[in-house]
């Protein structure tokens, strides 16, 4: 039986981020800018204590309806001169206090209501081959805490991390034919797993921040992380991170994560509000903008400095 066990007392870090961006002014021919960011926001064991606006620039606050994420969304005739944002939060997360264990799970009553967990997306495949494997993973387990418990042991014991040799894309072919790639090709893999086996499964694009120096500066971030959530009816939604397992080989990540992990969305082939004309965004953690309905290049500088830590 698949037992989570965390301390009894939640373990909690504090980080002051600062997201700031430049858009250049487009050529003389643009007549719309458009730019969407995506929003840190409340999630169970992430909570947001402050966050301000100083760009000067006129926003709107909108939601996605398929994953409920929230975004600022801003439409501005084009300028002469770069377009300066930027956003600064104060975030704290927290490491949950809970002992979770199977006997709490009861089977997925209405599998529809969680439709968009379920269904194949661009390079994450659920067809046979991924339901052929679920099923020789998972054995005569029917317990679905189980059976995603075992789907992580899978993917951590046959992926290895690589950012070199990754699909750019997020692939479960790609895991599949290479086991190896970064942390989208490994959570691919694991999120295909668990939907070919009517387990609810969803991406969360974010960071994992690297320790602060011991000077307390502010320290860049760069790129960006994923990791996985699925749906067990009788728990909720539980996090796993299959890809700092595989690269660093660190323990308690199935049903729980480090407090270093900070949240920008939820979902892949996202449709942005109000929507891109572009194609869907296969990840959404980072500001996006277009120039009459084209894709606009964005310079990011993405700070952070840790608060406190109790």
């Amino acid at each position: 039986m698949t037992t989570l066990e965390t301390s009894a007392t939640q373990t909690r870090t504090r980080y002051e981020i600062i997201d700031g961006f430049t858009i250049g002014p487009p050529a003389e021919d643009v007549h719309r800018l458009q730019v969407w960011c995506p929003v840190i926001t409340d999630t169970p064991h992430q909570r947001v204590l402050d966050m301000a606006d100083s760009s000067g620039i006129c926003w709107q606050l909108t939601r996605e309806t398929e994953f409920g994420n929230v975004m600022f969304h801003a439409c501005a005739a084009p300028l002469p001169d770069p377009l300066p944002f930027e956003i600064r939060y104060l975030i704290e997360r927290s490491s949950p206090g809970l002992t979770v264990d199977s006997g709490r799970v009861r089977q997925l009553a209405t599998p529809q209501l969680f439709a968009r967990a379920l269904q194949p997306e661009k390079c994450v495949d659920v067809d046979a081959t991924t339901r052929e494997l679920a099923r020789s993973v998972a054995g005569d387990e029917t317990n679905p805490l189980e059976q995603a418990r075992r789907f992580y042991d899978h993917v951590t014991g046959s992926m290895t991390y690589s950012a070199a040799e990754q699909s750019f894309k997020g692939s479960t072919q790609h895991a599949l034919a290479c086991s190896v790639g970064n942390c989208n090709d490994i959570h691919a893999l694991f999120v295909s797993l668990c939907r070919s086996a009517g387990i609810p499964a969803r991406f969360v694009l974010g960071q994992a921040l690297d320790a602060p120096p011991e000077t307390g500066e502010a320290c860049d971030v760069c790129g960006y992380h994923c990791w996985a959530e699925f749906f067990i009816a009788g728990l909720g939604w539980l996090p796993a991170d299959a890809s700092c397992a595989t690269k660093y080989g660190t323990h308690g990540l199935f049903g729980a994560l480090e407090t270093n992990h900070i949240a920008w969305s939820t979902g892949r082939d996202l449709l942005l509000a109000p929507p891109q004309h572009t194609e869907r965004s296969s990840f959404f953690a980072a500001p996006y903008a277009e120039a009459d309905g084209s894709a606009y290049p964005v310079a990011r500088h993405l700070t952070y400095t840790q608060v406190n830590e109790q």
